[in-house]
């Protein structure tokens, strides 16, 4: 994982805030993580994140980077 650098990892914009996506481990801004949460696939990348850090992976790299 990279170090927050001011700018979004997905869509390069500078923002004051961030997130780790729940698709890899790329830190995003507050905008693509409400684009995130309205992918159909959402849930499934969510649950996934959860049920890694319940079986004690605490570097789970996620279920890969959306398309579209």
């Amino acid at each position: 994982m990279e170090i927050w650098a001011e700018r979004c990892q997905r869509c390069h914009k500078e923002s004051g805030s961030h997130i780790m996506s729940m698709y890899s481990d790329k830190l995003i801004c507050m905008d693509c993580k409400s684009k995130e949460e309205k992918r159909d696939d959402y849930e499934r990348a969510r649950s996934a994140a959860q049920e890694a850090v319940r079986s004690g992976n605490y570097n789970f790299e996620g279920i890969g980077e959306p398309r579209g």
